[in-house]
């Protein structure tokens, strides 16, 4: 038993292997369809064929009634026929092939030569007679006699004065007809045998082709985890591609989220240093209003500098596998609380969005963005607004325009703002830190930031600032 069990063991882990993996779930229920679908199939066509062998077989012995029919003649209230038949069948003991004659009550009045066999020919279950015109095919059995009988039976009416009342009856041997049909069962079952194998065999080179994309995935995603790759990379099929660019975007969400907490604890750790070397060499004894007006001041810079980086840190990265945001209540919303901050402070803000605008990302990151860009624009505006949202042609991407009255900012003014290094603790309170975080949101969904020339904005020129973020 010892030296089997690791076999029986190794043999029963691959089966639940191949049981989980999609190839042999989808493998078995395949199967199953198939071996379903062939037994309905054989069994339509064997009772088909079985139907067409009825049909003809019944036509056949119909005709043999007509052959008695040809031959018989009256005789009193019954009729004869000759000793010696046409169908030689007829005239042969245990030939399988018998003709009979019943009267209106039932009794047989006259059999063939063949029916010798049967002693008891007259004390068989014979139905009862027929009426003229009624032709009736079944399937009957003798006593003492393994296989049944098929047989057909029509009523006749002989004569016109005084018209008499007959059934001819034909009997034959049903045994080649299962045997017809038992070489018809195995012949189609060997074929649809052969068949369903080779269809089996067929769906498993399918499936292992189908589902080839999905094990380059697998591929992908081990080649990346061993270093070998910093994304995912193959030519995937249309349908894996919305997959493999989330996970992608996913991988690199992560890298760069990161990245930026390294940069954001660096430049905290930096910017802090100037505030605590000026609070190290304050001298309280020596000149106490002063140093307590250095601390104040230190302290809300340090605070300036906190705020800032936190509200870095905190700018979440593009999820594309999320719902999509609507922006016309988000932005409605922003302007309603807006409103109420500045309530001392007349603005006519005015909003040009669809309901159908969608923002695919995270709420939180589109309403940090458009709040501090409106807030700017109620700062620093002079009384007028204008926001435009629309969707990209594809319907995933984003473009926001945002005007303002205002004094705006130059060309270089706003490159220095939105320059890559300009710290925190080169900033005041309020002034810069909304924009940057704006500019590291608007990065990390890939989009661009940027200030609309003059000589471009046409009607949506209000005469100040004019900024527009593509997504």
């Amino acid at each position: 038993m010892k030296r089997w069990w690791p076999s029986v063991s190794r043999w029963w882990l691959s089966i639940k292997r191949w049981w989980h993996s999609l190839t042999g779930r989808l493998s078995l229920m395949a199967t199953l369809v198939l071996l379903v679908f062939l037994a309905v199939l054989s069994g339509v066509l064997e009772k088909a064929y079985r139907t067409s062998l009825d049909e003809a077989k019944a036509r056949e012995l119909q005709l043999h009634i007509y052959t008695l029919l040809a031959v018989a003649e009256p005789d009193g209230d019954g009729l004869q026929l000759p000793l010696n038949l046409r169908e030689q069948r007829f005239n042969q003991p245990d030939s399988g092939l018998i003709g009979a004659v019943m009267d209106a009550r039932g009794r047989v009045i006259w059999r063939s030569q063949s029916a010798l066999s049967l002693p008891n020919f007259s004390a068989l279950p014979l139905p009862l007679p027929l009426r003229q015109g009624q032709e009736v095919y079944a399937e009957i059995r003798l006593p003492d006699l393994e296989t049944p009988y098929s047989s057909f039976r029509q009523g006749i009416v002989w004569g016109l004065d005084n018209p008499r009342q007959f059934t001819f009856v034909i009997l034959e041997d049903a045994g080649p007809l299962y045997a017809q049909v038992k070489q018809f069962s195995d012949t189609l079952w060997r074929w649809l045998g052969i068949g369903a194998l080779a269809l089996i065999a067929v769906q498993l080179l399918v499936l292992r082709w189908g589902l080839a994309p999905l094990r380059g995935v697998t591929r992908a995603l081990k080649q990346m985890q061993q270093g070998g790759a910093d994304t995912l990379q193959g030519d995937f099929p249309r349908e894996l591609v919305p997959l493999t660019d989330n996970l992608n975007l996913l991988i690199e969400n992560e890298r760069r989220q990161r990245e930026k907490t390294r940069h954001t604890l660096g430049d905290l750790a930096h910017s802090l240093k100037t505030p605590l070397a000026v609070l190290k060499g304050l001298d309280v004894d020596k000149d106490p209003e002063v140093a307590q007006a250095a601390l104040v001041e230190q302290v809300q810079r340090m605070d300036s500098i906190i705020s800032y980086q936190l509200k870095r840190a905190v700018a979440t990265s593009p999820k594309s596998i999320l719902r999509g945001v609507k922006v016309q209540p988000l932005v409605e919303k922003i302007l309603t609380a807006l409103d109420k901050v500045y309530r001392g402070k007349s603005v006519d803000a005015e909003l040009l969005c669809d309901d159908s605008v969608l923002f695919y990302g995270d709420e939180g990151d589109l309403m940090e963005m458009l709040g501090n860009l409106l807030d700017n624009g109620y700062k620093y505006g002079g009384g007028r607004l204008l926001i435009k949202a629309a969707n990209t042609e594809d319907h995933r991407g984003l473009e926001i325009l945002v005007s303002d009255n205002g004094p705006g900012l130059t060309e270089p003014q706003w490159r220095k703002v939105v320059q890559r290094g300009v710290r925190a603790d080169q900033q005041q309170q309020g002034q810069g830190i909304g924009l940057a975080v704006v500019v590291d949101i608007v990065e990390s969904y890939h989009g661009e930031i940027g200030i609309v020339p003059a000589d471009t904005r046409g009607e949506d020129d209000l005469g100040g600032l004019s900024l527009y973020i593509r997504l």
